[in-house]
This record gives structure tokens, C-alpha cells and sequence, in this order.
């Protein structure tokens, strides 16, 4: 094997190893950007805009399950009816990208701080604490990442004077 040859082997590894990080960061940040467009009153437009038309959005608990981006944006236009104002914060990703580079699993943790109108009383507000695990699918499309499945798993929804201890799961 002559040194030009490995040489470009050691390139093109390179590049394939560059190009692998460059589409994990990528995915991270489709995730951080859903969590700005939902800290922006749950800004329905750009929340869809994240997923394939026939992405979907899966969230038990307060959530519920959504099929495409029409479902999701009419999912979070009425959101923030029910909740007033939110803080998320993604952290632990872990991102496995598929070998062919178009496809990847993410796997993330979400401690949320928000404003949840009551059931029992309209006018009436509770500062809220919750924690939900996601496993995430996600797919390059020209270039470009979308999420085809957001699922998360909620572990807790707490009034914040409660704590999860007290009150594992709001009523």
C-alpha cells in the first residue's frame, strides 16, 4: 500500500469521524431549538417545523399524541391555554447516529419550570416542576435534520410547593 493511499484513508476516516460529530451537535440542537420554540409561548409554527410532515409527537401525561405537522401545530396553539409559561431544560444528550449518517436516536432529560392553569379553578395558577425522559427519532433530509418521533416518558408533574415527593403526579 503506497503512502498516498493511506494517506487519503486517514483523510477519509477523518472526514467520516468529523462528519458523524458535526450530525450529533446537529441533532443536540434541533432538540435545544424545539425547547426555545416552546419557551416562546410554545410557538406552534416553529415547533412543526422541526418534524417531517409525518413526524410525531408523543408525550404522556400532560401530553397526549400527534400525528404530522398539522396535529402538532394545533397541538401547541392551544398549549398555552393550559400552560401559561414554561422554562425547559434539555440536558444528558445522548446522541447514537445510524451508520448510513441519515438517520439517528437521541436519547435526552427534561427538568421543566412552569405555570400550569388549574383544572378545579380557571383564574386560578400553580408554579410546576416536572421531569420527563425522551427517546427521540431523527432524520437528515437534504441536508438538514427533523425529528420523525419525539416520545417522551414523564417521570413526575409536581406542584412546586408540593415537590415530588408529596405529589409525584399533579391532579
Amino acid at each position: 500500500m503506497s503512502d498516498t493511499h493511506e494517506a487519503l484513508t486517514a483523510v477519509a476516516a477523518l472526514e467520516a469521524r468529523l462528519n458523524r460529530l458535526e450530525d450529533a451537535r446537529a441533532v443536540e440542537q434541533l432538540k435545544y431549538r424545539y425547547a426555545a420554540h416552546c419557551d416562546n409561548a410554545y410557538d406552534a409554527q416553529g415547533i412543526a417545523s422541526l418534524f417531517t410532515p409525518d413526524g410525531r409527537w408523543v408525550v404522556d401525561g400532560e401530553g397526549g399524541s400527534n400525528n404530522g405537522r398539522v396535529e402538532i401545530t394545533e397541538h401547541f396553539k392551544d398549549l398555552p391555554k393550559k400552560i401559561l409559561w414554561a422554562q425547559h431544560y434539555v440536558i444528558n444528550p445522548q446522541v447514537e447516529i445510524a451508520e448510513d449518517g441519515l438517520s439517528a436516536i437521541g436519547n435526552f432529560r427534561l427538568l421543566c419550570l412552569c405555570t400550569i392553569a388549574r383544572t378545579d379553578d380557571a383564574g386560578a395558577q400553580d408554579a410546576v416542576i416536572l421531569t420527563i425522559d425522551y427517546t427521540d427519532r431523527f432524520v437528515k433530509r437534504d441536508g438538514q435534520w427533523y425529528f420523525q418521533e419525539l416520545r417522551g416518558r414523564t417521570h413526575q408533574v409536581s406542584n412546586w410547593d408540593q415537590g415530588w415527593v408529596k405529589q409525584p403526579f399533579r391532579e
